[in-house]
């Protein structure tokens, strides 16, 4: 059960609202900008997004709630552990992603996006990168770690935090990556485990960290056989 804050003399129930708010306008402004503007890629993840979804979060975080970065993961705590884990972690779902691939194709095909093609292996890892730290510390260093704060539920928070993430990604299915079929359903399959999977190592790391390299992993497969 949430836990209750004692403030002038009353006790009262944390509430998610806040938290949701924040997330909701940040959907609403990436959705617009993904529908009235088609810049490139590297505008997309090296500019737009870290605007987008991580300056309004360390705003929140630093004027609003006055806490220290450590608290969306942002720490050098269990570093070495966190990268083991990511690593790992990382590798099986490059494999899941080969293994999706033969299934759907019957072989295996490698068929790189645009970027691959325009940049090249280098500028599509540092691509990656920064989507993943601008998604997980939006979506596990504070959705996460704040549903779960204010909600005292593990399974909630992983759920909740889960749905949010993919939700996050329909304005790029809308917009620009229009899949259908067969993708359509892996793509929100293997988004919803990514998400699923990050949440529980935020939770047991308490560091972005892990669900960073898991995310390039998954970004570097996808956009390679996808």
């Amino acid at each position: 059960m949430p836990q209750k804050v004692k403030k002038s003399g009353h006790f009262v129930k944390p509430t998610l609202d806040p938290i949701f708010q924040l997330w909701g306008w940040i959907l609403l402004a990436w959705s617009l900008y993904r529908h009235f503007f088609n810049l490139p890629e590297w505008a997309d993840e090296l500019v737009f997004k870290p605007l987008i979804f991580v300056i309004p979060v360390l705003w929140y975080v630093r004027r609003i709630e006055r806490k220290r970065l450590e608290s969306v993961g942002i720490t050098s705590k269990n570093l070495f552990n966190s990268l083991y884990i990511g690593l790992g972690f990382g590798l099986v779902f490059a494999v899941e992603g080969l293994l999706l691939n033969i299934s759907k194709n019957s072989t295996l095909v490698i068929n790189p996006i645009q970027a691959f093609r325009e940049y090249g292996m280098l500028l599509l890892f540092i691509l990656s990168l920064a989507t993943a730290v601008s998604e997980e510390i939006l979506n596990r260093g504070f959705l996460f770690t704040r549903i779960f704060e204010k909600s005292k539920s593990l399974y909630y928070s992983l759920g909740m935090a889960t749905l949010l993430f993919v939700l996050l990604h329909v304005p790029a299915l809308v917009t620009t990556l229009k899949l259908e079929g067969l993708t359509l359903v892996i793509f929100f399959l293997t988004t919803g485990m990514l998400g699923f999977l990050n949440n529980l190592l935020m939770y047991n790391t308490r560091s972005i960290v892990a669900p960073i390299l898991v995310h390039v992993f998954w970004n570097m497969t996808v956009a390679l056989f996808f």
